[in-house]
């Protein structure tokens, strides 16, 4: 017998809950959250005699054009950063910004970029996208009324969600991990719920600001 509804959406937020939460509270050594986070999510679906096909990752969706599309769209990104966001803030909030080093150790170590880009793919790619743009959003969009706008509705929800998810990188993450998301859900739109081209685009944009660190080129 199928549970009440409620009870359904209950599960469902303290799932997300946890997905958002756990990585922070739980600081697990060099991105294991993902395998924990990732296993109760692949037993939920289970559970629900569902798979990560009905979240949009489905092999058969990867392409060429999912690569060419995801690198023009991650260079897009990157220049919105660097050329727009970046002089904003320089601009208009020069005196609250706070040198962002989360990454430092990865200036001019060849070795260490390698391992951080290698984790960027996994983690930032795909465990995130797999996530938010997979799980949480087709999720949420299940609670509001059914219309053009609820794929919006739930996307602006999730990408809330995904700002407040690097909240340990200050209010100057946040906002730009928000629009990122929010950008990754208009490729999500775009591409008809194939999620292969956020993954793609998120984790090429990853690895050209990573790079960008190594060669110590990115700065607010």
């Amino acid at each position: 017998m199928d549970k009440p509804r409620y009870q359904k959406t209950l599960t469902a937020i303290l799932l997300i809950a946890f997905f958002v939460l756990f990585p922070h509270f739980v600081p697990l050594p060099f991105f294991s959250y993902a395998i924990v986070c990732f296993a109760v999510l692949m037993i939920y679906l289970k559970k629900r005699n569902k798979s990560l096909a009905d979240l949009g990752f489905k092999w058969k969706a990867l392409s060429v054009h999912t690569f060419i599309a995801g690198l023009l769209s991650a260079i897009i990104w990157m220049a919105f950063i660097k050329l727009i966001y970046f002089p904003f803030i320089n601009y208009f909030f020069k005196d609250y910004i706070q040198a962002y080093t989360e990454y430092d150790f990865i200036k001019h170590n060849f070795t260490n970029l390698l391992i951080i880009i290698v984790a960027a793919w996994i983690v930032g790619g795909c465990y995130e996208e797999i996530i938010f743009r997979g799980f949480i959003l087709r999720t949420t969009q299940g609670w509001f009324v059914r219309s053009a706008s609820s794929f919006w509705l739930a996307g602006l929800l999730t990408s809330v969600l995904f700002g407040l998810y690097h909240w340990q990188q200050g209010v100057f993450g946040v906002v730009p991990a928000t629009l990122g998301a929010l950008y990754w859900t208009y490729l999500l739109k775009r591409y008809d719920g194939n999620l292969w081209y956020p993954m793609i685009s998120h984790a090429l944009y990853d690895t050209i600001a990573l790079t960008m660190i190594y060669l110590d080129v990115l700065h607010n």
